[in-house]
Parts: structure tokens; sequence; C-alpha cells
């Protein structure tokens, strides 16, 4: 028997070394992390975009901002573009009023992020449809109600002379598969009919907003959210390169300003990402350190393993089960938790809900229309489009047959944000 375990410690350990051995070999060829670097040739470094747009006009040239984004914008007096590409566009507030006096100055801001600050957003649309930071931290990027997933995506322009029939494909690729992927768009908020600054210039998936230009000042913002399509991976495509042709149209002549300043955070639901600025990311890059990292963590693996089958877990004491009400509840919103019944656990809140405005506000719920949600407004001292983004959260969830977990998450989120709020 003793022999018999050496021999599968020994056949597993082999295994994990080969599958080691297959991994440290395909990372010496390239990394597959999306770091979005300009001096990379990875597949998702972006050394083919810096090189176009150092081409693009050769008599202005290009230009890295290395030191502060804020000194540097504010002494550009010539008429320029700034350029950004990365996961997340991070900037505090001195940055941000700097890019926007560079903007205002007449210069335009190229911005390609999925994720980008509401308090930015915010200021240029001047809150004409709705508050992006309402109820919500604009400076931490954890909202996530702007992205679909799925491992490919069609882009398209809208224009005549720029579209193409049948769009352009653009998939997520790690290693030798394709994967899930969290692709952003632009808040559909912003392209309501009050406002007149944002125009969509290109679409994903025909209906929703990946790259819009923004008037401010005398200069433009350009924001587009598919910044994977700007990497090496898409543009060595002939497709993808004329569809990144095709964005750049949009560039005014000029010097371009390519920040390499401004810190980037992950994208949500993307977990391929390496480690950042950790100090696992020193150990990694080095091949015998990553080797004695990865068998400490094999070893003990096979540690815990072998060690829990010779020991018996302790079987607990069960206390009687309590029938309270709120253990009640709390049991039916696990059992839909854990079946990932997300979409009758909405159903479940809105009844609460609903029962609660009945309760406090003495109002009936046959009849959620109009006149319904403005009586609430006023009563809860709630603004309207609060009440009508529940609502129509709400309406989505009854008609559709499955929900989301992030559709959930926002659903539940906004729904705590008037129970914080109301009067």
């Amino acid at each position: 028997m003793p022999n018999k375990k050496i021999i599968i410690i020994i056949g597993i350990s082999l295994i994990f070394m080969a599958g080691l051995m297959y991994i440290m070999g395909d990372s010496k060829r390239h990394s597959w992390r999306e770091h979005y670097r300009a001096d990379s040739g990875d597949p998702y470094g972006t050394s083919i975009i810096y090189g176009l747009l150092e081409e693009y006009f050769p008599e202005e040239g290009l230009e890295n901002i290395n030191d502060s984004l804020t000194i540097q914008l504010n002494k550009k007096e010539k008429t320029g573009s700034y350029f950004y590409l990365g996961p997340a566009l991070w900037i505090d507030s001195l940055r941000l009023n700097a890019l926007l006096n560079f903007v205002e100055r007449g210069n335009d801001a190229f911005i390609i992020s999925p994720l980008v600050s509401f308090e930015l957003l915010d200021t240029i649309s001047g809150e004409n449809c709705i508050d992006l930071t309402y109820d919500r931290d604009s400076f931490y990027y954890t909202e996530d109600e702007y992205f679909f997933g799925d491992s490919i995506a069609t882009l398209n322009f809208p224009h005549e002379d720029l579209n193409k029939v049948s769009g352009y494909e653009f998939n997520y690729r790690y290693r030798a598969d394709d994967q899930y992927f969290e692709w952003g768009y632009m808040p559909p908020d912003l392209f309501c009919e009050y406002q007149h600054e944002f125009t969509s210039l290109g679409i994903i998936n025909d209906t929703l907003v990946n790259f819009a230009r923004a008037k401010y000042g005398k200069g433009n913002f350009y924001f587009h959210t598919t910044s994977l399509a700007f990497t090496n991976f898409h543009i060595v495509k002939k497709e993808g390169r004329e569809y990144v042709e095709k964005v750049l149209l949009h560039l005014e002549k000029g010097p371009i300003l390519w920040d390499k300043t401004t810190r980037s955070f992950e994208l949500p639901g993307q977990g391929n990402r390496g480690f950042g600025n950790s100090p696992l990311k020193y150990i990694l890059s080095q091949p015998s350190l990553a080797w004695g990292w990865y068998i400490l963590l094999g070893l003990a693996v096979l540690y815990l393993i072998f060690r829990a089958k010779r020991r018996q877990r302790i079987i607990p004491v069960l206390e009687q089960n309590e029938n309270t009400s709120l253990e009640f509840i709390n049991t039916i919103g696990r059992l839909h938790f854990i079946q990932n019944n997300h979409r009758q656990l909405a159903l479940q809140k809105m009844k609460l809900f609903l029962g609660f405005i009945r309760e406090h506000y003495k109002l009936s719920t046959k009849d959620l229309n109009e006149q319904f949600k403005k009586q609430l407004s006023v009563k809860s001292e709630i603004p309207l489009s609060v009440i009508e983004k529940i609502f129509s959260i709400h309406g989505n969830i009854e008609r559709s047959k499955f929900t989301s977990e992030n559709t959930l998450a926002t659903f539940h989120r906004k729904m705590e944000g008037f129970y914080l709020k109301c009067k």
C-alpha cells in the first residue's frame, strides 16, 4: 500500500512538472498579459500603433508624456492631440483640470479605454441627462454595468463612408483559444435627446456606442471603449488594421502626445491579467525564481491533498432550525443564489420593494405608470431618473428568461440607494 502511494505521488509530480515546463516554454516566446506597452511586441502590446502614429504626421512627430501630465499639457499652446491607450484611465482632480483646459483651448484628446472617470463624462455632458456619479464613487472602477461578456464582438461605423456591411470582428485570444471577455461601451444616457455634446462615431454589436466625439470648448474629446482592437494581435490582421486606420482618420493634424504616465487598473471580470505591481511580478519575471515559486505551490498542494486523507473531519453539531420569518427570507435568498436563479431573486426583491412602497407611502402598486413614478418621486424625494432606472431594470428582468449576476448586482445597488436616501 505505501508503494502504491509513492507511485501516485511521483506520477502527479511528473504531470505537474511537465505542465510547468510547457507554461514556462510558452512564456519565453511572448506574454499574453494585457499591458498595452508601446515598446512591446507581445500580442497585447501596442508597438504597432505607436509606430503608425509616429508615421501619421511625420513633420509633427510623436512626443511621450513621461513627466507630470499637468505640466506637459499646460505648456502646450500649439494645437495637437493628447493620446491615451490602456485598460483604464485614472486621473486625479489636478490632471483632470489640466486635460479639460488643454482641450478647451482648441486641442483634441483621444482616450481609448473601456473605463473612464464618470466625473470627466459628467463635466463634459453637464449632467443634462443623468448624473453618472450619483450614488457611486467616480474614482474607483468597480461599476460594471457598461460591459457585456462574449468571446467575440463586432465593431462598425454608422457613417456611410466608413461603414462595412459585415462589420469588423474582434476576439479575445489567450494562448491558443478564444476566451470570455468583458467588452465595454459608452453609457447610453450620454446620448439622450436633451444633450448635444456627445456624437456617436462607432458601434459595437450593432446597438451599443463604443466610439464617440464630445465637443468641449474649442476642442474635442474622442472616447473609444474597445482598447483591445488597437493591440498588436489585431492590427497585424488586415481587417484590424483597416478598422484602426478608419478610427485614426478623426485625428487632426498636429503633434501627438502619448500618455505613459497615467496609472491603469484591471478590467472587471478578467482574471488573466498578470500581477500588476505586486512582489510576484519580479519573481515571475525571473525563470529560476518562477520555477521555485511554482514548485513550492505544487508541493503545498500535494501536502494538502494527502494530509487531508489522514484525518477525518470533525462532525459539526447541527442546531435545530428556527422557522422565523427572517431565517425563511435568508434561506430563500441563499437557495436562489446557489442555484444561480438570479431572475427569480430579482423578482422577489421587487415584491419586497413594492411592499415597502405600499406600507411607507400608501401608494397603490397595481399600475406602475408614469403618474405612480412621479408620486413616488415626490413622496420619497428621490430623483425621478433613479426611480425610472429601477423600474426599467425590473422590466428588462421580467421580460427576459435569463438574468446575469451583474444585472442582479446593479438592480440591488439601485434599490439600496433608494432605501438609504428616501424620506
